[in-house]
């Protein structure tokens, strides 16, 4: 009950605590820690039928192979109420359900969870030292709380209150009437399914009572007869359950043999007890170790996840460094494009200007070529009347003519402003080819 008390030491003072722990004992498992232990014998056998009845292959079948009995694994459990069995935070789970409930559903249901979860694992043992270190080396590792108490209240809802009333009062008369039995015995052995351990049992209760009688033996020769019969008669049995083979010649021989056997089993029960807690105080520094070691590989993982969100920050960073770029190229280039587009359109507009110049200098060109053909027509006329007039009238001196130089003069400067006037439109339609193929090669940089 130590386990108990400092448990409740934990949560509560210390008067709190022990009427809580009274109230624990007395209303929620009520005849348990009592010399007799009849309600702890009761729910061993309530749980073996409910783990048979649940996992056939697992408890009629590997585990009669191995020769472990279900209480050999749920006993330290049901004791306990998985304290110093489970992690602290399963067990405080489980406690508040426990508590919550007002009765002991929780206790078997959670036996039962364990027993699904590390069945698989259970199953590939090969002897019975295996299944039973397997089991509670997996059952102190159960850290996932919230799993182990889902699977327990939703996996195993048939395992409620009035079900196992039903089946503790099918087993309860089997166990008070082997009570009874050893009450009014004494010394009787209990012939049950345990065989040779249950024997063995009792020798651990008749141990002043053997020794006394041993004495009484030594000292006096008659001995009395009361007592050595039904002694002997045990003894016997016990002897004979032994080994098959041997054989009792003589009361003071079979006595011998009982007295150094007590002495072997006492010796053997204290290096069991001896090795029971060496086991448990490995078992704690084991949980110690795994609970260390879990938080060595959380915090390994945490700086491994806080590296890793450094990185993720710093290219996220670099990313943006490289969009501001990529962004301000981008700036630049539409800049660009804006000012080839006004140089462009500048330069059509001059174009057409020049376009409409040429086209009004051509039409004057015309104008002025059509002039010089009329006037070429009106000398040819005047000169061909001159010439009639001359003629019918002889005394009349012939006026000259206009010189032909000055009408070829006036005709080359017509001709020569018309010339230049074409070479300035083919001049001005050069230079916009050129800044049209320009803006092209700047807004397709990959097709030169």
């Amino acid at each position: 009950m130590n386990f108990f008390a400092g448990l409740l030491l934990l949560m509560m003072p210390e008067e709190n605590a022990f009427w809580t722990l009274v109230g624990i004992i007395d209303d929620y498992f009520d005849g348990y820690y009592t010399e007799e232990m009849i309600e702890s014998q009761v729910d061993q056998l309530v749980f073996e039928e409910l783990m048979r009845e649940r996992f056939p292959k697992l408890g009629s079948s590997h585990l009669d192979y191995l020769g472990v009995q279900v209480t050999w694994l749920s006993a330290p459990w049901f004791f306990f109420i998985f304290i110093n069995i489970l992690p602290w935070e399963s067990v405080l789970r489980i406690w508040d359900v426990i508590l919550f409930e007002g009765n002991r559903v929780m206790l078997f249901r959670t036996a039962l969870a364990l027993i699904e979860l590390y069945g698989p694992a259970l199953v590939t043992t090969k002897d019975a030292g295996d299944a039973i270190t397997l089991l509670q080396s997996l059952a102190g590792s159960t850290f996932d709380s919230s799993q182990l108490v889902l699977t327990s209240c939703m996996g195993f809802l048939s395992v409620t209150n009035a079900k196992l009333y039903e089946l503790s009062e099918k087993y309860r008369p089997d166990v008070l009437l082997i009570v009874e039995e050893r009450t009014k015995t004494g010394r009787q052995v209990w012939k049950d399914s345990k065989g040779l351990a249950s024997k063995l049992y009792n020798f651990k209760h008749d141990h002043e009572s053997l020794m006394e009688e041993r004495k009484s033996a030594k000292g006096s020769a008659d001995g009395d007869a009361s007592k050595s019969e039904p002694r002997s008669s045990y003894l016997e049995e016990l002897l004979s359950s032994l080994s098959a083979d041997s054989e009792v010649d003589s009361l003071p021989d079979l006595q011998d043999r009982v007295g150094w056997m007590k002495v072997e089993l006492f010796r053997l029960l204290e290096e069991k007890r001896a090795a029971v807690l060496r086991a448990e105080e490995l078992e704690t520094a084991l949980v110690e170790l795994v609970k260390e070691d879990n938080r060595r590989e959380l915090s390994a993982k945490i700086e491994e996840l806080e590296q890793e969100v450094l990185d993720l920050r710093q290219g996220l960073a670099d990313k943006k460094e490289q969009e501001a770029a990529v962004h301000k190229v981008l700036m630049q280039l539409e800049q660009e494009q804006l000012i080839t587009e006004d140089a462009r359109k500048h330069a059509e507009q001059d174009a057409a200007e020049e376009r409409n110049a040429v086209i009004v200098l051509q039409e004057k060109y015309e104008k002025a070529m059509a002039s010089i053909a009329l006037m070429e027509d009106r000398v040819a006329m005047a000169e061909s009347i001159l010439e009639a007039t001359m003629q019918s009238e002889p005394g009349l001196t012939k006026v000259p003519s206009p010189p032909q130089t000055q009408l070829d003069s006036a005709r080359r400067k017509v001709e020569g402003l018309l010339s230049f006037g074409l070479k300035w439109r083919d001049k001005s339609k050069g230079k916009s080819e050129e800044s049209n193929s320009s803006t092209q090669d700047r807004e397709n940089p990959g097709h030169g």
